[in-house]
């Protein structure tokens, strides 16, 4: 922890604060409130001369070089009664404001993108999105990468796919990871080999907010998203901190630094980010000879610049990411000068990304036309045990949307798209040589919206060189009867190209010789949602509720079947059809009265195979999944503390039929639950401009773990050994502590 000292130091050094204002001129500076919580994103403009600004994610703005005289500041946001003041600025001052206010029995202001691809409120969407904060996500525990964070979403989880190396996947609905399309700010540029490892790169410090739309998303996204999309919104520079630092340790040796600035003019906002993270300690609390957990070192870049036109709106943004990290997991005597050993088994998995991302709004157009393009590189040199994979793909993608009224009711949106895909390895998929792919496509949407029923329909048409002409058609309802209920229904298609190496870890173990039963084929959903939400008023505590329903139905479903042979891992098109369905409730209040607020999800799920009348459960899928946290803060000591928990439900574990190997073929249910407790010593908009709070976190505060996951451990060159037991947590209770320091 000697580190710290010196990065509080650097951060106080060279990161000034900004230049007062000139001295014939004045300005205001403040926070915005609700009830002692900065609110992020609110509008502040002086409405006699039409200047404004808006806050940052601490809740300060600040409005500059005005000149000496009366006006009126006028403060709103979506969900808030506005708030409006008289304000004398003299030659000179700097005028200091904390600014409270109030909220309204409404509670679904937030700003989302991924339903219909273009900025609409929560309220008024007619797709449903989940929309999640980086304070909800970390409210009970700490995190460098958004995997870890996952679960507290309703109906989503993470599945760890191997008990050496770690990877593990987004499932939806108990969906299996690939089917999950993740974008970075819309655009799909996380290909199938990124998908392995690539999202433990994504920081949660650089991140505004989560979307989440279940259930096929072609018509938009591509017709990748077969199951569902997962959209992480990167922070608008304009919003963000002048400077930040922040650096956690845990007991399991894991020590992660993070650092960021954020260097602003007039017309040009720009934020940059660092992260770095090693886990470098041999722990195994399970006895089975393996490290519990892989050892990790990772270092990460991103940036991002806005530049805006003379009006004030953006005109253009890029933004870079760079990801380089090693992990290796195995024996306590494995290292990286023995990969490739059969001697001492180990895996080690060197990754190198790189993604640069830019949207570009041409001038006099209204920001109607958007021109969107993402390259991304992503290598992988990697050995399980004696097995080497080295893997390399890239993505170029472009994109074009217009949004055009067509009356008061109407809106319509077009695009046309366009990705290459380049990959290549050492494995039997590219022995003629690398695969290339171009898939050009067209899209188009109209919604129609009346007093109170919005439709939306929509179209796409991609074409794949193997495939021919693939369609994906949509159509969402959203019917409001009162201020307080929404009904939605959405029904919408999928399809999606698998590549059984880049997505199954298990295919590469060489724990089980990969069989190819058949030439693959794609696969194909459909699906049908169903939602409900209701706000109970409650006075001045609002209570949202919110129940889903839903149906997806698979075709041609590519299943790694585990069962027919111990040895083998056979790949085939299912003859028959897979389906996920099931039921959810999400219960959300804020309450106004004391600082309280807390959230309980609850998703049953059915998901199973059917081929020629037999039905089984898909392996790795829960029954059921659950995910809970509470919020609470003790102004007297500026203390906050937060609980966040997750329960998982049995799930169907593919069968070893290895004599003296035998596992149970159903997990256990469980529950974890974190807790954390931030102390703020210093507010962000004292004097100074500087805030600082320390924090400490027990996760797995009951210390709950699945034991071993690992089959044959003892002898891991021979075919008994498996590594694909995996149903729980692997860490046990584990102690946290860090500092945050930030300058406006």
């Amino acid at each position: 922890m000697a580190i710290l000292p010196v990065i509080l130091f650097i951060s106080l050094t060279f990161f000034p604060q900004s230049l007062s204002a000139q001295e014939q001129n004045g300005e205001i500076r403040g926070v915005v409130i609700d009830d002692g919580t900065p609110i992020n994103g609110v509008n502040v403009a002086l409405q006699n001369i039409q200047r404004g600004t808006t806050t940052d994610s601490s809740g300060i703005f600040l409005i500059d070089n005005i000149k000496p005289g009366s006006y009126t500041l006028v403060v709103s946001t979506v969900g808030y009664h506005t708030h409006r003041q008289l304000v004398t600025i003299r030659a000179g001052e700097e005028r200091r404001l904390q600014i409270p206010l109030k909220p309204k029995i409404e509670k679904l202001g937030e700003v989302v993108v991924t339903g219909t691809m273009r900025e609409t409120f929560v309220k008024d969407s007619p797709v449903k999105v989940s929309v999640i904060s980086p304070r909800r996500l970390e409210q009970g525990r700490m995190s460098s990468n958004i995997m870890d964070l996952i679960d507290q979403v309703n109906g989503l989880s993470t599945q760890l796919n191997c008990g050496v190396c770690g990877t593990n996947a987004i499932r939806i609905n108990g969906v299996e990871g690939p089917n999950t399309a993740v974008l970075i700010d819309g655009m799909p540029v996380m290909g199938a080999l990124a998908s392995v490892y690539g999202l433990n790169g994504i920081s949660p410090s650089i991140i505004d907010q989560v979307e989440v739309i279940k259930g096929p998303q072609s018509t938009l996204y591509g017709t990748q998203a077969l199951g569902g999309v997962v959209n992480i919104i990167t922070k608008d520079p304009a919003n963000t901190p002048s400077l930040v630092s922040d650096v956690y340790a845990k007991s399991t040796s894991e020590t992660n630094i993070n650092l960021a600035a954020s260097p602003k003019t007039d017309r040009f906002k720009s934020f940059i980010s660092g992260n770095i993270l090693r886990m470098e300690r041999f722990r195994d609390k399970n006895a089975d000879l393996f490290n519990d957990t892989a050892k990790r070192s990772r270092f990460s870049f991103f940036g991002k610049g806005t530049l805006l036109g003379s009006n004030g709106s953006e005109r253009m943004n890029v933004a870079a990411k760079i990801y380089d990290e090693n992990r290796t997991g195995g024996v306590r005597a494995y290292s990286d000068d023995l990969r490739g050993s059969n001697e001492i088994y180990g895996e080690s998995i060197d990754t190198r990304r790189f993604e640069l991302l830019g949207n570009y709004f041409p001038a006099g157009l209204d920001q109607n036309l958007r021109i969107s393009s993402a390259i991304t590189h992503h290598h992988q040199d990697s050995y399980y045990g004696p097995t080497p994979y080295v893997a390399t793909q890239r993505i170029a993608f472009g994109q074009a949307t217009w949004t055009q009224p067509l009356s008061e009711l109407m809106v319509l949106l077009a695009g046309a798209t366009a990705r290459y895909e380049y990959y290549n390895d050492n494995t039997p998929a590219t022995a003629r040589g690398p695969d290339r792919r171009l898939i050009p496509g067209i899209f188009s949407q109209a919604e129609v919206t009346l007093k109170t029923l919005t439709l939306l329909g929509g179209i796409r048409l991609d074409h794949h060189s193997e495939h021919g002409f693939v369609t994906a058609p949509r159509l969402s309802l959203k019917y409001r009867p009162g201020a307080y209920t929404t009904l939605r229904m959405a029904t919408g298609t999928g399809f999606r190209v698998v590549n059984v190496f880049t997505e199954d870890h298990a295919a590469l173990t060489g724990s089980r010789e990969v069989v190819f039963s058949e030439n693959l084929e794609p696969e194909r959903s459909h699906s049908i949602t169903v939602s409900l939400e209701h706000i109970f008023r409650l006075d001045s505590n609002p209570l949202t509720l919110t129940l889903d329903g839903f149906y997806t139905r698979f075709s041609n479903k590519i299943i790694p079947d585990y069962d027919q042979d111990p040895n083998l891992i056979v790949y085939e098109n299912l003859d028959g059809f897979s389906v996920s369905r099931g039921f959810s409730v999400d219960l959300d209040q804020n309450f106004t009265l004391f600082p309280l607020s807390y959230n309980a999800s609850f998703t049953l799920m059915n998901v199973f195979t059917k081929e020629d009348s037999r039905r089984q459960a898909l392996a790795y899928a829960p029954k059921y999944i659950g995910a809970f946290g509470a919020s609470y803060n003790i102004k007297a000591v500026k203390l906050s503390i937060g609980y966040s928990g997750s329960l998982v439900g049995s799930k169907r574990m593919p069968d070893s039929y290895v004599k003296g190997f035998g596992r149970d073929r159903w997990s256990p249910a469980y529950t974890t639950h974190d807790i954390k407790l931030t102390r703020e010593f210093a507010n962000v908009n004292n004097a100074r401009g500087l805030g600082f709070e320390a924090y400490l976190s027990v996760e797995n505060l009951f210390n709950y773990t699945q034991g071993s996951p690992l089959v044959g451990a003892d002898a891991p060159f021979g075919p008994q050994f498996d590594t694909i037991y995996s149903w729980g947590p692997m860490v046990g209770r584990t102690f946290a502590a860090g500092m945050r320091l930030n300058l406006r």
